[in-house]
């Protein structure tokens, strides 16, 4: 396994950020990030001026629209979205989905209107076997961003109804902006950090949002190993725990890191880990989902730093 930090959620001039494509590759290099997606409003206009030999790029679009955000990555094909409704998004990413593209929800809980009209997510969807991904986290880390514990807690109602939709963490990039705790998407990578290794792995449930901090976890059972993303046997087991805090290189004098958790079904933890456990045994229940969680102090508060994509069970 391979999990490398990347940002899968970010603007140039062709929209509302304030990079060229160029500056923004060069900007995620010089930030020690294997892989950006493009991800303009509306327009895939940038993508064509993205050059992987600065940094391996994902060509994609946000969907911003006053019902929501959707980040499309990877289609084939332009699927048209200014005629989505609430009650039509279905289709329109049945359309994406035949198209080869993988499907993100961004900030679910943004502030909306007056704020940012559209920001927070308020489509119909029914079909949420088509979404890949949500952004758990966005944007910077702060003990005021309540945005966060909301998304988190509406990606685990819909792992509890039996979805398999995996983690992201999206910086909303517009700018070179240094003041605050940014983040990154780990994913894992079969093989060298391209766009087509990315997809694959983020439609197979891999990927990792944190502030930084490198965390992912398989599990030993009857012989076999199973990663991030995949459906298991039940029953007894033994679980590897990888955890740097280090990952990122960045200051961390203000945090401090207390413990990983293991949270299943309902957001239950059924255990507490130190950050330098390394080899665990857990009893997992049929038809569940599970994952690692780090948690600290950021600024004096208490919150998740790091989370997993679950692994399910049958």
């Amino acid at each position: 396994m391979s999990f490398l930090p990347c940002e899968l959620h970010c603007h140039t001039c062709h929209s509302d950020g304030k990079f060229t494509v160029t500056e923004l590759q060069n900007a995620a290099k010089e930030n020690s990030l294997s892989l950006i997606a493009l991800t303009d409003h509306n327009t895939f206009s940038g993508c064509s001026e993205l050059n992987n030999s600065i940094i391996p790029s994902i060509p994609g679009i946000e969907w911003t629209t006053y019902f929501g955000h959707i980040l499309i990555l990877g289609a084939r094909k332009y699927v048209d979205w200014r005629d989505s409704t609430p009650d039509n998004i279905d289709e329109k990413l049945d359309e994406v989905k035949a198209n080869g593209g993988v499907i993100g929800i961004a900030h679910p809980f943004q502030l909306g209107s007056p704020f940012c009209t559209g920001g927070r997510f308020e489509f119909n969807i029914k079909k949420w076997e088509n979404v890949d991904y949500i952004e758990i986290f966005h944007e910077g880390f702060s003990k005021d961003n309540e945005e966060n514990i909301k998304a988190l807690e509406f990606w685990s109602t819909l792992l509890d109804k039996g979805y398999h939709i995996a983690a992201s963490y999206g910086r909303d990039w517009h700018s070179n902006e240094t003041k605050g705790y940014f983040g990154c998407t780990y994913i894992d990578f079969d093989g060298t950090p391209t766009a087509e290794n990315a997809l694959s792995s983020i439609m197979n449930g891999r990927p990792v949002a944190s502030l930084g901090m490198k965390l992912f976890f398989e599990v030993e059972k009857d012989g076999k190993t199973y990663n991030i993303g995949e459906t298991i046997p039940s029953g007894e087991c033994s679980v590897n725990l990888f955890c740097d805090i280090y990952a990122r290189h960045q200051s961390i004098n203000r945090i401090s890191f207390d413990e990983i958790r293991i949270v299943t079904n309902e957001s239950e933890c059924i255990y507490k880990a130190s950050k330098n456990e390394t080899k665990i045994k857990l009893n997992l229940n049929p038809k569940s989902w599970y994952r690692a969680e780090l948690w600290g102090t950021l600024d004096g508060k208490e919150m998740p730093l790091a989370v997993t994509s679950p692994i399910y069970t049958e």
